[in-house]
């Protein structure tokens, strides 16, 4: 019930919200250019309270490649690329950053985590210089992250690299490869404990 009580809502905020989101969709379908969403996200992301959260939801259901209506963005927080996806009651605290991801069922990422286009969406490290001091820079390649369903992102976490179901990266670890599924993340780069012989 309370799934279709914040479907109707969303819904209807989609008559505040079409200016932004069909600019994004017509920049990103047209152009092939991400400029409109990711200006419209960020400007959606000042809004506090319930209603900014309601008016982001919105705008995701719309924009991104997939998204339910019982999304949760707190402030400050946005999807940098529309080609997020995003699944039943997913929240995402306050001054979070979400780029290529496939989130799963059920997953909550606490403020200040940084959800990465997988480890080279900066390009590949090193760039190089031709005779004529030129700077050629590495080619940038986003890889969609998935985040497996009931799991939990710690505060200040940043993960390039897919994360299991049922799994915990605790605050401030950096998640550089792979995480099984039941596990907990800890430290930089993130080491992995069996959760259940954690306890």
């Amino acid at each position: 019930m309370r799934y279709v009580l914040k479907g109707m809502v969303v819904w209807a905020l989609h008559l505040v919200t079409w200016p932004f989101s069909l600019s994004s969709l017509i920049v990103y379908k047209l152009f092939a250019s991400e400029g409109m969403f990711a200006f419209c996200s960020q400007l959606l992301s000042l809004i506090p309270g319930i209603i900014g959260q309601y008016l982001r939801t919105s705008f995701y259901c719309v924009t991104l490649e997939k998204c339910k209506y019982d999304l949760m963005v707190g402030f400050c927080s946005y999807f940098s690329h529309p080609t997020a996806r995003v699944e039943r009651n997913v929240e995402l605290g306050s001054f979070t950053v979400v780029g290529t991801a496939t989130i799963d069922n059920n997953v909550m990422i606490s403020s200040r985590a940084s959800i990465l286009s997988g480890k080279y969406h900066h390009g590949h490290g090193l760039s190089s210089h031709s005779g004529n001091d030129t700077v050629t820079h590495a080619k940038v390649n986003y890889t969609r992250v998935y985040i497996g369903t009931r799991s939990w992102i710690g505060e200040g976490a940043i993960v390039m690299a897919n994360i299991g179901s049922d799994s915990i990266v605790s605050a401030g670890s950096v998640v550089t490869k792979d995480m099984p599924d039941k596990m907990i993340a800890i430290g930089n780069p993130a080491r992995f404990l069996n959760r259940e012989l954690s306890y």
